[in-house]
């Protein structure tokens, strides 16, 4: 196996680590078993325990936001509530499908009122990308007004998706159903946008 390789084992076997056991059952001992490494492996490729989260918490944030953003390059031109449509239901997929993974990202500002971390930067970097790419098909001319329904948009979507089966009795049905997930993304979409 290649360096390349391993390192990518290593970040994935955490990932899944993050998801099965959440942010605090995280150890590099646990890790390099999964992975099929030993744990000099880790501390040779990414230093500490530390920087290999760091990593994979900035990984995963790119992925759920920026490349699920760019994956619909053309149609946010062409039809941007197609492509917000797409995005949206892509992103509550991914929430629901690592929970876990989501709630680490936001452990520090549950857990300690701070919002001063790297995930709440990139997520409000990404919010003023979303805000720029849909602004024309927000219902409100004040720039304020605008960059709050994106703000509901998201709170909708990362509160449903990390728990899914909050609203489950409530609705009648299960929100991890794809097919819910599409009709729970239509109706947020006819009750937000114009």
């Amino acid at each position: 196996m290649s360096s390349n390789e391993i390192k990518q084992k290593i970040i994935m076997t955490t990932i899944e680590s993050i998801e099965s056991k959440g942010i605090q059952g995280v150890t590099i001992r646990k890790i390099a078993e999964q992975a099929g490494v030993n744990v000099a492996a880790i501390n040779y490729h990414f230093g500490s325990k530390e920087q290999l989260l760091k990593i994979v918490m900035n990984a995963t944030l790119n992925e759920s936001f920026v490349n699920n953003i760019k994956d619909y390059e053309d149609l946010w031109v062409s039809d941007s509530k197609k492509a917000i449509q797409h995005f949206l239901e892509d992103t509550l997929k991914g929430l629901i499908n690592y929970p876990n993974l989501t709630k680490a990202h936001l452990a520090d500002s549950f857990l300690k009122n701070d919002f001063s971390t790297n995930s709440v930067q990139k997520i409000n970097e990404f919010l003023a990308e979303l805000h720029g790419l849909i602004r024309n098909i927000i219902p409100f001319e004040d720039n304020f007004e605008s960059k709050t329904s994106v703000v509901q948009l998201f709170s909708t979507i990362l509160m449903s998706g990390m728990m899914p089966g909050l609203f489950d009795q409530f609705l009648g049905k299960e929100l991890k159903s794809l097919e819910n997930q599409k009709v729970f993304i239509k109706v947020l979409l006819e009750n937000y946008l114009k």
